[in-house]
């Protein structure tokens, strides 16, 4: 069945309002995840977990948002990632990088989702599923600080969710352009993914030199010498990973969702 909104016609779009009057909005920004991934990485994920999880819980995919923001990062990052606490790097856009992200400004990304949020509400949708692959802070304070002006005014309900798993504790052990992030495009467009981009193993990869960032370093535990451990290393993704973790992320997704449709 076809549930992109693009290519359904009217009809198809009501019968499918009567099952479920959700929006599924993918979003996530061109971005540099090393030189072995492309820049549509977190967009290509979050379109992919929406298309999947709509076919479970009913449901209409917008076209993808290829929009995101980035912050400058702070001192404590930078000393995570093995920068001066002086440095100006914004997101992921570290000076060895070969070519920039596309953010746009935090300000532009709320005008932009606040009104994709309105006419979602407009067209009278009832939920909308705001599915980020991106997860920068302060994107995702956007995301949700307009979550919960639309969910106070009652007309649209906004849920905002991301296509990663979660552990027990709560925290989603993604990093940046590494293990998972590589496995997961490996299984969804494997044809964009070259690891031979990367030096061979065991070549260590610095952060400042790859912008490519385990998890651990992202919750404050950088290994010594600033370079990614082997247990996140993107050389040893592998597309059966990829494919564990798109399931589950799907599995999580859709329980969000149908727990949120009973409020």
């Amino acid at each position: 069945m076809e549930r992109r909104f693009a290519y359904m016609r009217p009809d198809q779009i009501l019968d499918e309002f009567q099952r479920a009057p959700v929006a599924y909005l993918p979003i996530g920004p061109l971005e540099w995840h090393g030189p072995h991934l492309p820049f549509g990485v977190d967009p290509l994920n979050a379109e992919n977990a929406a298309s999947h999880a709509s076919e479970q819980t009913g449901g209409i995919v917008l076209p993808t948002l290829y929009w995101g923001t980035e912050r400058e990062r702070s001192e404590e990052v930078l000393d995570w990632l093995g920068f001066a606490k002086d440095a100006w790097i914004v997101g992921m856009d570290f000076p060895a990088n070969s070519l920039p992200s596309m953010y746009c400004s935090e300000e532009i990304f709320a005008l932009i989702l606040r009104e994709q949020l309105r006419l979602i509400e407009k067209f009278g949708f009832k939920l909308a599923v705001c599915l980020s692959g991106h997860g920068a802070e302060n994107h995702l304070l956007v995301l949700q600080r307009l979550s919960a002006e639309f969910n106070a005014a009652g007309k649209l309900k906004v849920l905002v969710c991301m296509p990663f798993v979660t552990n027990k504790e709560g925290i989603m052990e993604v990093g940046h352009a590494s293990r998972i992030e590589t496995g997961v495009i490996q299984a969804l467009q494997p044809q964009t993914v070259d690891l031979d981009r990367l030096p061979g193993l065991p070549e260590p990869l610095n952060n400042v030199d790859w912008a490519i960032i385990d998890f651990d370093t992202f919750l404050g535990h950088p290994t010594p010498d600033r370079t990614i451990p082997t247990y996140d290393d993107p050389r040893n993704a592998t597309p059966q990973e990829g494919r564990s973790t798109i399931e589950c992320a799907i599995t999580q997704i859709v329980k969000q969702v149908e727990e949120f449709m009973k409020q």
